[in-house]
């Protein structure tokens, strides 16, 4: 195994490469990206930051750029079976990131490799450096926390060990939630919440370490538990996650919030989820009936192809004919820019066609498209274009434009959408479609029972 040594030193060239994607995470590939909190960070203390994990690499970045005023880079720990290359583990090394050995990568016996990296992660933090992990072990594929593992609580208590139990060690709770896994110029939340130490149980540590470890992991998880959107209802995940939708903007229309905040529509369904856990014991007989009316509305939607957000919508013909002529007068500009960058987009959705995991398809969008693809497509038109005209003189003007025109590319495809949306709702309202009908009065229904989840 590759040497983790001074892995957290400081490196012009990981520098060059964070000054690099730093931009391109934050106003490119995100429409939104708001850090929430971050003055909650201990300045010049030794932290463990931990974090729910909904979405591969994306999650990462969101934890590494949102440290970016903190001025430390944190150094990650991610599952062992991606370092099996010596390419990967070199690569991934670079990046400030070191392995964690799971028996079910790679057998009980490897487990043991584990103390050595623990032991890093130890020195890092007796230097007040910032160590990164996802205590879940793996990412999961909606909005719900799963069980977290002791990996960081031993790291965490370790490190005190090695400064003689007299300096606390701070743990960073975080939460990242996505309007959209998959999509870019998506939005994207990373909340600080309150950094805590553990001094308590230092003590306990000395005689019953696995106890200490596991009131650690279970003090931690109740503080993401807090930041997050958490649908622990599995079975109702799609008709909560539809009430969230629904009931999301009846609450901030009461309480007067602006839904293009996207952190009011978190908190929104933060609170939605909760009245209905409470409802579901109050009352089980009215959720049940609830569920059943919402997974209806969920089916209606489907068969028709809609999605919620039209039926919020007033429905107004000259708004939706003014919408579709402001639509054919930058058909011309979108398919300009769609002819320029479809060529770089295409080759990260490519290669995302093979892989099995879908939470990982946003990841190699970013890793495969944005830092590879787009650039090399970038300079080799921009080469082709000054060889062929002459004019090189464009060159610099056409680098300029090329960024704009990603932009208005990703951007055309939500409009596209949002049209077929409109298009398809205008047409099935003035038809008189039965399951159009069908659906509006089952919104209906679902919305006059707000007041009775909000008891």
């Amino acid at each position: 195994m590759i040497s983790f040594e001074n892995i957290n030193k400081p490196d012009w060239r990981y520098n060059l490469l964070y000054a690099y994607v730093h931009p391109l995470h934050n106003f490119i590939y995100y429409r939104k990206y708001y850090i929430l909190n971050r003055e909650r960070i201990p300045k010049g203390k030794p932290v463990v930051a931990i974090s729910n994990h909904q979405n591969g690499l994306t999650d990462a970045l969101g934890i590494l750029f949102g440290f970016s005023k903190d001025g430390r880079h944190p150094v990650f720990i991610a599952r062992a079976d991606i370092f099996k290359r010596e390419i990967a583990a070199k690569a991934l090394r670079f990046l400030r990131i070191m392995p964690a050995f799971r028996a079910m990568d790679v057998g009980t016996a490897g487990v043991g490799e584990n103390q050595a990296i623990f032991n890093q992660s130890a020195k890092i933090l007796t230097e007040n450096g910032v160590v990164a992990l996802f205590p879940e072990a793996g990412h999961q594929n909606c909005h719900t926390l799963g069980t977290f593992k002791k990996g960081f609580a031993r790291i965490a208590f370790r490190a005190a060990e090695m400064m003689d139990f007299k300096e606390p060690i701070y743990i960073q709770p975080m939460s990242n939630h996505y309007d959209n896994y998959f999509s870019v110029q998506g939005k994207l939340i990373v909340t600080f919440g309150e950094p805590f130490e553990f001094t308590d149980l230092y003590e306990l540590y000395k005689t019953q370490p696995h106890r200490a470890e596991k009131l650690l992991a279970d003090r931690a998880r109740a503080i993401v538990d807090d930041l997050m959107l958490n649908i622990s209802d599995l079975e109702h995940y799609e008709e909560y996650e539809m009430l969230c939708s629904i009931y999301g903007r009846e609450l901030m229309k009461e309480e007067k919030q602006s839904r293009r905040y996207f952190p009011n529509q978190l908190h929104a369904s933060q609170k939605v989820v909760k009245m209905l856990d409470s409802y579901a014991k109050t009352n089980p007989e009215g959720f049940n009936e609830l569920m059943k009316e919402t997974h209806l509305y969920c089916h209606s939607l489907d068969k028709m192809h809609l999605r919620d957000w039209v039926f919020a919508q007033k429905l107004s013909t000259a708004g939706f004919l003014l919408r579709l002529l402001l639509c054919i007068v930058l058909t011309p500009i979108v398919i300009a820019c769609w002819a320029i960058n479809i060529v770089p987009f295409s080759v990260s959705s490519f290669i995302t066609r093979n892989i099995k995991d879908y939470m990982l398809h946003s990841s190699f969008h970013f890793a495969v498209g944005f830092l590879v693809s787009y650039p090399l497509w970038f300079i080799i038109s921009g080469i082709v274009l000054g060889a062929v005209t002459g004019l090189w003189w464009l060159l610099p003007i056409y680098m300029v434009a090329l960024p704009l025109s990603l932009l208005v590319y990703l951007r055309s495809k939500v409009m596209i959408k949002k049209v077929y949306n409109r298009v398809r709702r205008f047409r099935l309202w003035f038809r008189g479609n039965r399951y159009y009908a069908e659906a509006v009065e089952t919104r209906k229904s679902i919305i006059n029972k707000f007041p009775l989840i909000r008891k």
